[in-house]
């Protein structure tokens, strides 16, 4: 069915975008037939959606990378995905893309997302390796949005459009697994795929400072943040701002350039910029993500899941009712339990 959603609104926004932008009135439109919406462009509507999901309002019981337990100051996947969906709109404006796309799928882009970081991600993924799948956050968000909102008497899911659905389906960043091939989906989407890597990079850079994992004496070994200490001092906040601003620029400069000569792959850093990128990724990874007290928490989170996996095929009664129906295997509906669990409802369900 063609999306009539924002016929209002809809010319006015896309006169605003490049000639490489994905066009509101261009939208391939929704799996089941809906009324349509006058006042609001397709993805607009896809990001209200997403924003009253159950599952969003859950990443806020999901960590980044340290525990809440640490102090309320660091990152949930809540406020992570809220940082992507900032840094996503703020590139697609300057870009003249589609904002309200890059939105909508920033904001959906870890609905899949188990507890316990990407440690979890892992131990969901090592359980489904006995049965010959894999468990990947990306794939298990599209099966949210598709299969287990329930907000609609018709249908399962949110009804998504379909560019939102393959934002989802085509995205790929440093954490995810290396053995994937993902092609290119649309410009929107290649922004929120690099969004989510510059939101990365900056919160672990301050939550890191702010944990005391490592220093700003530390950091001057990593040339992209070197620079902006001696442009900008020490001060934590304007050094992360510094590091953000720096990133979102070299992109947009690159970026521009690509995407005039029609390149399919179009969003990125130059060169040089990429090198600077990868080496703050790897100094995080060694003094950050690495760290001891870091990783006691998260060998904890695949403890966690691993045990309540093995109780959970030895006791399947103990999944919800959504979750009974056939026509799934039963290892893929324990892994969609799962990764819809917060991090304090796993370990309390494992208790009881």
């Amino acid at each position: 069915m063609k999306n009539l959603d924002g016929s209002r609104v809809n010319d006015q926004l896309d006169s605003l975008l490049c000639p490489y932008a994905q066009k509101n009135a261009e939208s391939r439109g929704r799996l089941h037939s809906e009324v349509a919406d006058p006042d609001r462009s397709p993805f607009q509507r896809d990001r209200d959606r997403i924003l009253h999901a159950s599952s969003f309002r859950r990443l806020a019981g999901k960590m980044q990378v340290v525990s809440r337990s640490r102090g309320d100051h660091f990152r949930t996947r809540l406020t992570h995905t809220l940082e992507v969906a900032q840094i996503s709109r703020d590139l697609a404006r300057q870009l003249n893309l589609n904002e309200d796309l890059a939105e909508a799928i920033a904001l959906a882009h870890d609905l899949g997302h188990p507890p316990f970081g990407h440690a979890g991600e892992k131990a969901l993924d090592k359980e489904l390796q006995r049965f010959g799948k894999r468990f990947e956050h990306n794939e298990q968000s599209l099966r949210v949005v598709d299969n287990f909102e329930r907000r609609y008497e018709d249908f399962n899911g949110l009804n998504l459009t379909w560019e939102v659905r393959e934002g989802l389906d085509k995205h790929k960043t440093f954490f995810d697994r290396s053995d994937q091939v993902v092609e290119s989906g649309s410009l929107e989407s290649q922004v929120v795929n690099v969004s989510d890597e510059i939101a990365y990079l900056a919160a672990d850079l301050e939550d890191g400072l702010r944990g005391s994992f490592f220093t700003m004496d530390d950091l001057r070994e990593v040339p992209l943040v070197s620079r902006v200490i001696y442009e900008r001092g020490e001060y934590r906040s304007a050094v992360v701002r510094g590091v953000l601003r720096s990133l979102i620029c070299g992109l947009v400069d690159f970026s521009v350039v690509k995407m005039s000569s029609g390149q399919r792959e179009a969003i990125g850093f130059p060169a040089e910029m990429r090198v600077e990128f990868v080496m703050l990724k790897e100094f995080l990874y060694k003094n950050y993500y690495s760290a001891p007290s870091v990783r006691a928490h998260t060998d904890m989170g695949k403890e966690i899941i691993s045990k309540l996996f093995a109780k959970l095929e030895e006791r399947p009664g103990l999944l919800p009712e959504y979750l009974q129906q056939e026509g799934e295997t039963l290892e893929v509906r324990i892994a969609d339990f799962i990764a819809g669990m917060t991090d304090g409802y796993a370990e309390e369900f494992l208790r009881e």
